[in-house]
């Protein structure tokens, strides 16, 4: 596949994934919180957009898989290689805890995040910039 093409399809998936943000209202803080909090004011409409998320990738996780046993590359060439890590780590759990406690705290995780900032909304543009911070220091202190 052509890079040109390649980019057109990508920034097509971008697009299409920042709907759906927007559409399950996934860039709404306090309707992330509200589906966090299950024992006060719950609001179980989240779970149905994951859980939709997960029906539509399905198939293409096994489609993937399938390519893989019969040693085919991915549509456009190139190598498919799936995440491999089954292991439950120290690590795995204390960087799930810190995950989510910071989207507990604040309704913000990484992609609506970035839309929100991008529309201007202050506190996602702080919550990225502590992300970026967070990382850029992960990488400084921590040799895998």
């Amino acid at each position: 596949m052509n890079r040109g093409l390649t980019i057109i399809i990508s920034t097509l998936a971008g697009v299409i994934f920042t709907i759906g943000l927007i559409t399950a209202q996934m860039v709404d803080p306090n309707k992330v919180v509200a589906f966090l909090r299950v024992f006060d004011h719950w609001d179980p409409s989240l779970g149905l957009v994951m859980g939709a998320a997960i029906a539509i990738a399905m198939p293409a996780f096994f489609y993937a898989k399938s390519r893989i046993k019969r040693n085919q590359p991915a549509l456009n060439g190139d190598t498919i290689a799936l995440p491999t890590a089954s292991l439950i780590t120290p690590k795995l759990i204390i960087g799930s805890l810190i995950f989510g406690i910071g989207w507990g705290m604040l309704g913000f995780c990484p992609a609506p995040a970035l839309v929100t900032a991008l529309a201007g909304y202050t506190e996602a543009i702080v919550f990225l910039i502590a992300m970026l911070v967070g990382m850029w220091v992960h990488s400084m202190t921590v040799k895998d």
